[in-house]
């Protein structure tokens, strides 16, 4: 009799495309994925409350990373309408990170590929979880105390691609029919 194959451990999360993709590969807390499916009971008077049919209204999914470095250059590519400047360079090197409140940016135009990897060293594509488009919103609450690591929560929201309806994907992405 085979064994029971019930994966566990953390995984990495890409986020971007080739030329600018960003890995966020230190986490405290794990790496959550989350899909959930929206939909509306059609009741008759003939069976009081109980649902004749169900139709689906739609999915939502996102992912939430609880990153533990202090990186201010990754967290440029995470945290919208900010932007990144460095100057000089080491050991004097300077950085600084400036986030805009401005209300209005659309985050879908700043939406990209996100791939969930396990580290596990068995794990293949088959065991991956790709957004296609997954904004993003990085929400830093730092506790600066002797027991606590500062942690970056960054959470990625799926946006359906309009052209083919994909949400996310759970396997390999490049097997076809």
């Amino acid at each position: 009799m085979a064994g029971i194959n019930v994966p566990i451990g953390p995984a990495t999360v890409e986020y971007g495309e080739l030329a600018d993709l960003v890995t966020f590969d230190i986490t405290k807390g794990g790496i959550q994925f989350q899909a959930t499916t929206n939909k509306q009971d059609i009741t008759v008077d003939q069976y009081g409350d109980t649902p004749v049919k169900s139709i689906m209204k739609g999915r939502t999914c996102q992912v939430t990373v609880p990153f533990a470095l202090h990186d201010l250059e990754k967290l440029a590519k995470v945290i919208p309408n900010s932007t990144f400047v460095k100057s000089g360079v080491a050991p004097d090197e300077k950085k600084k990170l400036t986030v805009n409140s401005q209300a209005g940016f659309d985050m879908l135009s700043a939406a990209k590929p996100l791939v969930i990897k396990p580290t596990d060293p068995t794990a293949t594509a088959n065991d991956w979880i790709t957004i296609p488009l997954a904004g993003a919103m990085a929400d830093p609450e730092y506790t600066f105390d002797s027991d606590n690591e500062r942690i970056v929560n960054i959470t990625f929201v799926g946006y359906p691609d309009v052209a083919t309806g994909e949400l996310y994907i759970l396997g390999d992405e490049t097997a076809s029919a």
